[in-house]
């Protein structure tokens, strides 16, 4: 989170009378009675946000005429939504610091009087009891309402799932080679969308998470040794995907068949058949797209694994 979110989710919390997780931007509190939550579903949109509340009632789930009357009647809600104890609602992403303001506040009044007149009343997000208080969570990566005993629970499972990957091995041999196999969808794509006239950045994305996510499924698991041979491979696949392109060009254009027109294509070059800047340009520009690609996957493999390991009580990290 840059300092400038961080301002203004410390205005946001301000305003609405809650606290904030300085940590992961969360802001989370009591607001008319009930424990509450907002976050950004995607730290990329950070001011698309949502309330939640760990929340139940006898009655039934509510239905959708329910949640879509309420929404009419919110100014800048997007959907209400209830799954299990957990009622959500989504906001417009708003821009304007004082209009989000504004409209976090009047949807948490509308959002808590709407519940409280349903017959919600707070419970345990997982185990949906009432009795027992209930605290805000990060959980490696989402937040949730929880009783101490689900969160300890949790606990558990995650410290296991952490101590279970650290003794998995790395296959790097195995994992060469998912990541070849994932690069191959890459090559794929540059050739088609080419075919087609385009040069996409779509196909530096493809090539990056299939390239990263081949090695994992075969590896056991992506190390920055395996991220580090991911790069490597799919810079010399790029490569080869636009050589392939030009291949299926010059074979085209000559009328010879393909293997022989993918050797021809350096003696062409240098003939000035083909014009080496046009090449080169070409190149350069899909190795953008893939540099493109590759450092965001890369940036959120690591985030992901970073995060994931993260288990705390907001406003009391454990």
């Amino acid at each position: 989170m840059n300092r400038k979110v961080k301002e203004n989710y410390e205005r946001l919390a301000q305003a609405a009378g809650l606290s904030m997780d300085m940590e992961n931007g969360a802001l989370y509190g009591v607001f008319a009675g009930y424990e509450i939550l907002v976050a950004a579903a995607n730290g990329s949109y950070p001011y698309t946000l949502s309330i939640l509340a760990g929340v139940n009632r006898p009655a039934p789930p509510l239905t959708q005429e329910e949640c879509k009357a309420f929404c009419k009647s919110v100014p800048g809600s997007i959907t209400l939504t209830q799954n299990g104890n957990l009622v959500t609602l989504a906001l417009k992403n708003t821009a304007n610091q004082n209009k989000l303001r504004d409209t976090l506040v009047g949807a948490l009044q509308a959002f808590t009087d709407f519940l409280r007149g349903n017959g919600f009343r707070n419970c345990c997000q997982a185990c949906g009891r009432q009795e027992l208080p209930v605290s805000p969570y990060y959980l490696g990566g989402a937040y949730a309402e929880l009783c101490p005993d689900c969160f300890a629970a949790i606990q558990q499972r995650q410290t296991a799932a952490q101590s279970e990957s650290k003794q998995k091995k790395e296959n790097v041999v195995s994992g060469t080679v998912g990541a070849l196999l994932g690069s191959l969808l890459g090559v794929v794509c540059i050739i088609i969308l080419s075919q087609l006239g385009y040069v996409a950045a779509i196909s530096g994305v493809i090539m990056a998470v299939c390239t990263l996510k081949g090695y994992e499924l075969l590896g056991g698991k992506l190390s920055n040794k395996g991220i580090g041979i991911a790069c490597v491979i799919m810079l010399v696949m790029t490569f080869v995907g636009d050589r392939l392109d030009w291949a299926i060009v010059v074979s085209r254009s000559l009328g010879t068949d393909f293997f022989t027109s993918f050797r021809a294509i350096s003696y062409l070059m240098a003939e000035g058949a083909i014009d080496s800047g046009s090449y080169a340009g070409n190149l350069v520009l899909l190795y953008l797209f893939v540099l493109l690609g590759a450092v965001p996957t890369v940036i959120g493999t690591l985030r992901s694994r970073k995060q994931s390991a993260k288990v705390y009580r907001l406003g009391g990290q454990l």
